[in-house]
């Protein structure tokens, strides 16, 4: 759940963090925060939107004096997941259908699932999440197959509707978009879809220009850029036969009623934020095999003032405009 702020305008840059090519750790040093001049300094020039999906842009940054108080904000978010969850009842009695999770974090919200197969999920998916972090790829691959390998047993199978492998040649730009992370990349371009995981890993010089494009179609920018991907004489030079994946086909029918229903969980999900379960099932998670840790500092290095707050000592406050004079 990471929120920035660029040039007055509020981006989600949760999915992009792990396609981003200086890597998770910048996005999160700014979560939460306005990066403006940060991005402005060393990213001159460039359009941050070309870079995202269209739904990461939030809206525009508001001023402080028009913002509605904290205590408003929670009385309207518990409003509206009230009536999220009256929604949702309201639709489950008109679905005809079975309503089966169709991703692993919805899986995860499921009140239904099999409490031993949801803390194993969190201890993989906690793994990944450590391994994208370290810039392991081949070992978040690993436990995505470890994850795809625990769902597709027979115990579990029936009780989710999330894709195990696409064994069509006709492949959906929503199957595309699920494969958007260093670990597992896919890309449409000019109707063909490519899987270039491994291309990444052997090329780490291009991984900006490729994992910008992750999960989504690069047929736009066909042949703007001559010799850079993509392009005709780049393909020519990298593409190798067993990249190729299949070809773009049509999306899936998907009942109306589910799609709602999908639309209004993931809405839910980020109004109530991780639960409690979630958290602890971060916290309890096996590392990652070979993954060092940071040396832990004491309180008094990672709070120098704390020592004068405990004393009953007051800081100083300073106003925006006295912060903004500090700028360089």
């Amino acid at each position: 759940n990471c929120w920035v702020a660029l040039n007055g305008k509020v981006y989600d840059l949760s999915e992009f963090m792990d396609r981003h090519p200086g890597g998770p750790t910048t996005i999160l040093a700014w979560a939460g925060k306005d990066a403006s001049k940060f991005f402005n300094d060393i990213h001159k020039g460039v359009k941050i939107d070309a870079y995202l999906r269209p739904e990461a842009f939030l809206g525009d940054l508001g001023v402080d004096e028009n913002l509605m108080s904290d205590e408003f904000w929670h009385t309207l978010r518990e409003a509206r997941i009230a009536e999220i969850r009256q929604e949702v009842d309201r639709l489950l009695n008109q679905c005809t259908e079975t309503h089966k999770a169709d991703s692993i974090p919805r899986l995860l919200q499921d009140k239904n699932i099999d409490p031993l197969l949801k803390t194993k999920l969190q201890r993989l998916e906690t793994q990944k999440r450590a391994a994208l972090d370290a810039e392991d790829f081949a070992k978040a691959a690993e436990v995505k197959r470890a994850m795809e390998d625990l769902l597709s047993h027979e115990d579990h199978a029936h009780k989710h509707g999330v894709p195990l492998g696409f064994t069509s040649s006709d492949i959906p730009l929503s199957e595309v978009a699920r494969h958007n992370k260093p670990h597992d990349c896919w890309i449409a371009i000019c109707g063909e879809v490519y899987d270039l995981t491994d291309f990444l890993q052997h090329h780490p010089e291009q991984r900006n220009s490729i994992l910008a494009w992750a999960g989504r179609d690069a047929t736009p920018m066909w042949d703007k850029i001559p010799g850079r991907f993509p392009s005709k004489q780049w393909m020519e030079f990298f593409m190798r036969p067993e990249f190729k994946t299949g070809k773009v086909g049509p999306e899936p029918p998907v009942d109306a009623i589910i799609r709602e229903l999908r639309e209004l969980h993931d809405e839910l999900h980020r109004l109530q934020g991780p639960s409690k379960e979630e958290i602890e099932a971060v916290k309890t998670a096996v590392k990652v095999p070979g993954k060092t840790d940071a040396p832990t500092l004491s309180e008094e290095s990672r709070f120098p003032k704390l020592a004068e707050i405990s004393a009953g000592k007051d800081l100083p406050f300073f106003s925006r405009a006295e912060v903004a004079q500090h700028n360089t």
